[in-house]
């Protein structure tokens, strides 16, 4: 009895150191677990926090300049400019934390006055000297810069036809795989473009043409008339020019022509490019619409579309929604005179055929420079 007695602190105390090894075990394996664990997660929040820097720092130096290289902005402007790149940095919060959706923007009441996107950069004085007759909205992304150099030379020259305002406008998002520098520092240069932060895809083609026109009625309400086209068309200006100065028939105060597509339905089939669901769109035919590669209309028709932002149900197809918000504001599209006038495929080039037609789809850079370069040689050889 005495022995057991003699034995039983020993045990405990043996229990006990066990007890204590296997803890420490324990805590030593899910210390050394979860510390590269940690250090991984801060390392992640430092890059992200330094390619914050770099871009906001792009944004502040390149952003909104003034038009003179090294002109200082007014206490305005540059109160204008810390706001909107205040609205970028949201944009990458926004995107970080997983809160902006690049290929939605589910209903109407996201794109009124109070919509999220703000501009990165802005032409807001390009109408201020001079109301212009014709403004050119052009859809492109970051990477097509050849393709708006080529236009900048060529259909998109401002001074196309002496005597006659033109303002050249390129429309971008963001495309978040690209930083924003070398599009930044064109707009520096050429003043040409406007951008704000919605991701750049091809199912927010809508929100460029929203962007756009919202640029007109808040920029340059004043302006005659609106070309919406595409980075990969040719457009005879000067042939468009003309046929607006001398129309075959008055011209009405909501005019708005294109290629005129009738009849069209949409797309049920879920591996269509242009896919539209039916709790997107129910009806079995799309209005009359005028094709996105090129459609012309009156400057004051642009408020009325606008006006129709908050009454109509988005879809990404641009051309159709322009459509619907002109047939809810009860305005009809006018055919083109000529069915040639604006085509949605490549035309074959000649130089009587190019000099009659305002536009021509899927050109590529060198094409648009060749083209051009030919019409202006020898567009005098066709009978007018």
């Amino acid at each position: 009895m005495t022995r057991n007695r003699r034995y039983c602190p020993i045990l405990c105390r043996c229990s006990k150191m066990c007890i204590f090894l296997i803890g420490s075990i324990c805590f030593l394996g899910i210390y050394l677990f979860f510390i590269p664990v940690t250090f991984n997660y801060f390392a992640v929040l430092e890059k992200i926090k330094v390619k914050e820097n770099t871009v906001l720092s792009l944004m502040e130096r390149f952003a909104f300049p003034a038009k003179g290289p090294d002109t200082p902005g007014t206490e305005k402007e540059n109160i204008f400019l810390r706001s909107n790149v205040f609205g970028f940095k949201q944009f990458l919060l926004n995107r970080k934390v997983g809160r902006l959706n690049g290929n939605e923007a589910s209903s109407a009441s996201e794109l009124n006055d109070a919509q999220p996107f703000r501009f990165i950069i802005n032409e807001r004085d390009i109408c201020k000297d001079r109301t212009p007759f014709l403004i050119l909205l052009i859809a492109t992304k970051a990477d097509e810069k050849h393709h708006r150099e080529a236009i900048r030379k060529t259909w998109g020259n401002e001074s196309v036809v002496p005597g006659v305002k033109v303002v050249r406008l390129f429309m971008l998002g963001v495309n978040d795989k690209d930083e924003n520098e070398a599009l930044l520092r064109e707009s520096r240069q050429y003043h040409d473009i406007i951008q704000q932060d919605f991701l750049d895809t091809y199912k927010n083609l809508t929100l460029k043409t929203i962007m756009g026109l919202k640029w007109i009625v808040t920029y340059c309400g004043g302006a005659s008339f609106v070309m919406k086209t595409d980075i990969d068309v040719f457009v005879n200006t000067e042939y468009l020019i003309q046929k607006l100065l001398k129309p075959l028939m008055p011209l009405s105060q909501y005019f708005f022509t294109g290629y005129l597509m009738r009849e069209a339905q949409p797309h049920r089939n879920n591996a269509s490019k242009w896919y539209v669901p039916k709790e997107v769109y129910s009806a079995e035919r799309y209005p009359d619409f005028c094709s996105g590669t090129g459609y012309v209309f009156s400057g004051s028709l642009a408020a009325k579309i606008v006006n129709a932002f908050s009454k109509v149900k988005f879809i990404y197809l641009e051309d159709v929604y322009v459509a619907l918000c002109l047939e809810k504001e009860g305005i009809d599209m006018v055919p083109p005179p000529h069915n040639y006038l604006f085509n949605i495929h490549k035309v074959p080039f000649s130089v009587c055929t190019y000099n009659r037609l305002i536009t021509s789809h899927g050109i590529y850079p060198d094409e648009q420079l060749m083209y051009w370069e030919t019409l202006q040689m020898e567009k005098h050889v066709c009978d007018k």
